[in-house]
């Protein structure tokens, strides 16, 4: 375990222990001693404490919206998997309910990262977040592609400065990085400064309740041939999704409909233990009960 990753849990300890040992302990669970795993830990540590030091957000802030969310989302998990179906049901409703950026998995980043093995042996220059709340992800592909540019999208100006404040904190992507906040799909490719040679679109798909019109005018902003990184929440409830996915086919279906190939996919367990073996794992990924977060890399 990471000496930062340490230092945080400290951090968060001081604020609530019951939630410093939970993170402590699933932390544990997950650990595969695997280099790649220890550096992503340091890696979001050390970002977490940067911003908490540079004052984006303080540890208290961060604790209280941690548990709120976490409260909300078990409720409401409990209450989908009796219904089949998420409370919300119109856009406005979650408008006015909730802007929270929704929780970034360890998965996500790692599947990104090998992604981006794939985009910079492809000579990826150019590359459009959509949705991208917070901007970490963006800022991870400029800090690994360090000859790319890329433009954040997101409707909320909230997020366009959050995001403009985490690349300042973290110094990813230094004049490479820019941030604006358009509606994608009142947007034409020109507004947006494409077209661009990829994508990343993550934490979107169950948040909107037209999400293939969202894919393929993504696609209409990459060049021919461009590549997509994208997630989806299946099964997983929460304040702010609109979109229910009952299968991880079904996400990958969606894509495919929008004028994608998928070229690889994970599909991940929302549990708090790492299964022992892919046999476990793959049951839970297919166990109706169980939240699952779903990655892909594509082709238009």
């Amino acid at each position: 375990m990471s000496t930062s990753f340490d230092d945080l849990a400290q951090r968060i300890s001081r604020s609530d222990a019951k939630l410093g040992e939970t993170i402590r302990r699933v932390e544990r669970n997950w650990a595969t001693g695997d280099p790649e795993d220890v550096e992503l830990t340091e890696l979001i540590s050390v970002t977490l404490m940067s911003c908490i030091d540079n004052g984006l957000f303080s540890t208290e802030t961060m604790v209280r919206g941690f548990n709120v969310f976490s409260d909300e989302f078990f409720e409401r998990q409990l209450d989908s998997l009796r219904s089949g179906a998420y409370r919300a049901k119109d856009y406005e409703t979650v408008r006015r309910e909730s802007y929270a950026a929704s929780p970034n998995y360890r998965h996500i980043l790692r599947s990104l990262g090998q992604v981006l093995v794939n985009w910079k042996a492809r000579g990826v220059s150019r590359i459009v977040d959509i949705a991208s709340g917070h901007g970490l992800l963006l800022l991870y592909a400029l800090r690994t592609l360090g000859a790319a540019t890329g433009v954040s999208v997101d409707i909320s100006p909230v997020a366009a400065r959050f995001a403009s404040s985490l690349q300042r904190t973290t110094g990813w992507g230094m004049a490479r990085f820019s941030s604006i906040t358009k509606n994608l799909l009142a947007s034409q490719p020109s507004e947006l400064y494409g077209p661009f040679d990829a994508a990343i679109c993550c934490e979107l798909l169950e948040h909107i309740p037209n999400p293939e019109a969202f894919l393929e005018r993504i696609g209409k902003c990459l060049v021919p041939h461009g590549r997509m990184f994208v997630s989806a929440a299946v099964r997983m409830e929460s304040v702010d999704h609109l979109t229910y996915f009952a299968t991880t086919t079904e996400v990958s279906r969606l894509i495919e409909d929008a004028g994608f190939a998928v070229l690889s996919e994970m599909s991940v367990p929302f549990v708090t233990t790492r299964p022992a073996n892919s046999q476990k794992w793959n049951r839970l990924v297919a166990d109706p009960s169980t939240p699952v977060t779903y990655v892909a890399e594509c082709q238009i």
